[in-house]
């Protein structure tokens, strides 16, 4: 199996283009508030920006229920590819303040969506060996050179959960294919496979490339 959607896995981009376009276009406010910013929206701002696209309050519910963006409070936490709270994956693309990822297959995703050069830094959920992989005029560098990303989601969890409860902690960076299966031969409560670099790259940009009305 090369690549998440062989397993089913149905990606960001495939649920953003099931909507209508004013709840595309205020999807893509929120990330593009995230990339400017670097902070999670408030809900309020989400709101105000739903009313402006001539959507009501129910447009907040519809993007949790497409499984796009999520809240907790009175903050949005999640909006893949960012995560509103610090995790494993930071992202510094060239021009924006530094971002959250929700997981390694949306922190590859974000250079290609925004279009900018940038670098990722990471740590293997293992033993905490730090992985780098920068973007710079469309080459890839990955250290160590033989890192991986590891797609995996809880057992038993099917395609309908919510990525961010049962796949986002389980998609990881890896400082290599050992360490990797390593990490899944311990994890009896997670179901994956070990993505090699362009395979992961290649998720990455299917399924966040378009987000912001780029080709895919």
């Amino acid at each position: 199996m090369t690549h998440p959607e062989q397993a089913g896995w149905i990606g960001s981009a495939s649920r953003q283009a099931a909507l209508p376009m004013p709840l595309r276009d205020l999807h893509r406010a929120v990330l593009r508030r995230f990339l400017d910013t670097g902070t999670a929206p408030a809900l309020d701002w989400l709101r105000q920006a739903a009313r402006e696209f001539g959507l009501g309050d129910s447009a907040v519910a519809e993007l949790e229920a497409a499984d796009l963006v999520h809240a907790h409070g009175a903050v949005v936490t999640v909006a893949y590819p960012f995560s509103g709270a610090p995790t494993r994956q930071q992202v510094e693309l060239d021009g924006f303040p530094a971002v959250y990822a929700m997981c390694a297959i949306d922190a590859l995703g974000i250079p290609v969506m925004a279009g900018r050069d940038g670098r990722i830094t990471a740590t293997d959920p293992r033993d905490g060996a730090p992985v780098v992989v920068s973007v710079r005029a469309g080459q890839w560098r990955w250290t160590p050179a033989d890192a991986v990303v590891v797609f995996a989601c809880t057992t038993g969890c099917g395609t309908d959960c919510a990525s961010w409860q049962v796949a986002c902690p389980h998609v990881t960076f890896h400082a290599s294919r050992d360490s990797a299966q390593a990490y899944l031969a311990a994890r009896g409560d997670i179901d994956g496979l070990i993505l090699d670099q362009q395979a992961a790259i290649d998720s990455g940009r299917r399924n966040f490339g378009p987000l912001l009305g780029g080709p895919a």
